[in-house]
């Protein structure tokens, strides 16, 4: 059998020492590092907000009666209109076309929908907390609470 020297002991003690502290990762320096990956699409487009039915006040509601919400997103590519409706979110991407819509959570956690070739699209579901949605090629919204 190969004795290893002390030099080459220290290395494999120093690699076996790294092994089992990769475990050890405080929890706010991994949520650190995550909120950074997030930075890695700064360069797209924020879609801006342009419509939202909660901010205009409805002339005639129907007593007890909830309306669907209507939001409105756009940017110079294009916009995005959604309907919320509970857990149900139904929006059309324009221009139109095939596209994935990802709706995503501070957590990162995420539903998806591609959309028809008119740019149609539905997701079913819900996330805890804020939510922003991203069309690829088209950029990402603002947070939405809902």
């Amino acid at each position: 059998m190969n004795e290893s020297t002390p030099e080459e002991q220290a290395v494999v003690d120093d690699l076996a020492l790294a092994l089992r502290a990769k475990d050890d990762v405080d929890p706010r320096h991994r949520e650190a590092a995550q909120a950074a990956f997030a930075w890695r699409t700064i360069d797209e487009e924020l879609m801006e907000l342009t419509y939202d039915s909660l901010e205009t006040a409805s002339a005639v509601r129907s007593a007890g009666l909830d309306e669907p919400r209507t939001v409105s997103f756009s940017s110079s590519i294009g916009s995005l209109e959604l309907e919320i409706d509970g857990e149900r979110v139904m929006g059309h991407v324009l221009p139109g076309g095939t596209v994935t819509v990802v709706m995503t959570n501070v957590v990162g956690q995420r539903l998806e929908s591609p959309s028809d070739e008119d740019g149609v699209f539905e997701l079913v579901g819900s996330l805890p907390g804020p939510v922003r949605f991203t069309i690829e090629g088209t950029g990402t919204t603002q947070w939405l609470t809902f």
